[in-house]
């Protein structure tokens, strides 16, 4: 693992890239329980993260997509709850007519 943050370091130093510690972080897949810890890398602290949100997924060290699917639900009926007076105005007037 700690190649890789030193391959990573060096590739974006490259093109003039400079890696943020404060915003990298990693995320480790396992079978095995285990804790999140830092890793130090040329003095530099990079942490452990258990889950994050990837191009809108989330991902976590369990594999798992409960998390991603119940997001997606709550996230469609807070969108139905915002059109569904619309709904009720138009069957209103169809109603109406």
């Amino acid at each position: 693992m700690i190649d890789t943050f030193v391959k990573l370091k060096n590739e974006s130093l490259k093109y003039g890239l400079i890696v943020n510690v404060n915003k990298t972080k990693y995320l480790k897949c396992t079978r095995r329980q285990h804790q999140p810890k830092s890793i130090n890398i040329e003095n530099k602290e990079f942490k452990q993260v258990k889950s994050f949100k990837y191009l809108g997924s989330n991902v976590n060290t369990d594999n798992t997509i409960e998390e991603g699917i119940k997001e997606r639900i709550a996230l469609g009926n807070k969108a139905f709850t915002q059109i569904k007076r619309c709904f009720k105005v138009s069957l209103y007037l169809k109603w109406q007519s």
